[in-house]
Formats: structure tokens, sequence, C-alpha cells
């Protein structure tokens, strides 16, 4: 998306890591917050494919403890995207706030499966600070620990009044649905192209989406147009990467979304209070 991006992780001193690092190159995303450590095992990933498209992922953990990843105090951003972390990751994510909050930069979440496990009494800190939740039907429903099984407008409302400003809930096939605190939105599938690998198909609506704001001035309000240029964003991106196989190999530059968007006229967001 042309965006000027850096990523903090941690590798290890191995065939893994350098297609990792290659990669990030070739894609010009800055890798000097990279920590190498020769003492661990890259994590990598197997995906298993059924013929329609979906499919399962096992998945390999080299890094045990998330407090060997630091955040240096002088890293500067407009938007940190917190992506799905492991166990024993509550002293980055504290750092990541601090970070945020000192230089009033946004925070986009997308929890994994420990911190839906954690649940949202572990996380009210960071949800009062974070600007963006992604999370699907089910994570959403597990990470606020209902009872019984609420509307999705109630799961949305919950989410938002804990602290997450804008709260974005994927539902398969069904679509997308986001609050913000004052309005509901919903928007459709952008199914053009053959299904090929669903891999992805969840972190390319996010990229899609937060990939709309970050283009905003420091400080710009998120109006209702730029929430709904972020759904077309990120169902035009997530239908692009899934005609592909592999997570990557359909994502959109900003030209080709920007012309996307201007051709998927037919493309609606229905939006109410």
């Amino acid at each position: 998306m042309g965006l000027k991006s850096s990523i903090v992780t941690v590798v290890g001193k191995d065939s893994p890591a350098d297609k990792v690092l290659q990669r990030l190159r070739s894609e010009k995303v800055d890798i000097k917050n990279v920590i190498i450590n020769p003492e661990m095992k890259t994590n990598f990933a197997v995906v298993i494919l059924t013929e329609d498209g979906e499919r399962t992922i096992l998945v390999y953990h080299g890094l045990r403890d998330y407090r060997e990843v630091k955040l240096k105090k002088t890293l500067e951003a407009k938007w940190f995207f917190l992506a799905p972390l492991g166990e024993n990751a509550d002293e980055i994510i504290d750092d990541l706030v601090s970070v945020a909050a000192r230089q009033g930069a946004r925070i986009a979440w997308n929890p994994g499966a420990h911190q839906i496990k954690n649940g949202v009494s572990h996380y009210r800190n960071l949800l009062r600070n974070v600007e963006v939740l992604f999370v699907n039907k089910e994570e959403a429903i597990k990470l606020i620990d209902y009872p019984v099984r609420p509307q999705e407008e109630e799961v949305l409302k919950k989410l938002n009044q804990l602290g997450a400003k804008i709260v974005v809930m994927t539902n398969g096939k069904e679509g997308a649905k986001v609050f913000d605190g004052k309005r509901f939105y919903h928007i459709g599938i952008y199914d053009v192209a053959k299904r090929v690998d669903a891999t992805g198909a969840g972190d390319s609506f996010a990229t899609g989406f937060v990939s709309r704001l970050v283009i905003l001035p420091i400080g710009s309000e998120i109006t209702k147009e730029i929430i709904t240029e972020g759904l077309k964003y990120g169902v035009i991106n997530s239908a692009a990467v899934v005609s592909k196989m592999g997570a990557q190999a359909g994502l959109m530059t900003r030209g080709q979304m920007e012309a996307a968007v201007a051709e998927a006229s037919g493309l609606m967001v229905d939006i109410w209070e």
C-alpha cells in the first residue's frame, strides 16, 4: 500500500529466518527492529489446503518468552499493529501502550488465541488505548465470555464500551460488521474471483482496512466515510489474496486498490444507528 513500515519481532539464526528477512527486504519493510536469537528456532507453519480453498494451519512456535522482545523507547510511528502473540506477552503489550501514548500514536489490535483465552478483563488497559480492534465472531464472543450467545450488535457494543474505539468483527462469508461508538456498518464479501486459498483472508482484510486509516494525517478524525472506504479496502484486499496461493501473493498496491475501489461500484456498505 506504499506505507513506510517496520516490524518488531524475534527470529532465530537459521534458514527460515533468512527467508523471512529476505522477503521483508524485498517488500521494503524496515528490519532494524528485528531481534536475532541464535538459541531459538524461527517460527514456521505448515498449511493443509482442501479443494475448495479452506485450510488448516499447523504452527511451530520457536519463541516461548516474549520478554525477549524489547520495544525501543525511541520507536516512532503513526500507528502500531499488534498481531497475535503467544504466552508471556504482557510486558511487550504494556510497553507498546506506553510508547504509543507518549507519541500520540494509534493502536490496531488483532488478538491471538492466547489473548482470547485470557479474556477482556486481562487487557482492560490495552483496550482503553486501542483505536481499532479486529476479531472474528467466535473470537469476539469468547473474548467477552458471555454465558449465552449474544446478538452481534450486543458484542460490538460491549467491546466498544470496554475501550476499543472502533470494533471490526468478521464473520466468514457473511462479511464484516463495524461499530464506531455511534453507528453500525456492514459489508458483504467481495467475491469476484475463484477462491484458491483462504490463508491470510483475515489478515489481508485487517491490513486493507487499517491502511485506509493510516494514510490520514496525524490526529485526523476517523469519519464514517473513512470507515466505509476502509471496509471496501478490506474486502477487496482479502478477495485478491484468497484468489492466489499463499497469504501474500495477492496483496494489493495502493494504486491497484484505488482502481479496484473505483471499479467496484456495486460494493455497498450499510450504515445504521
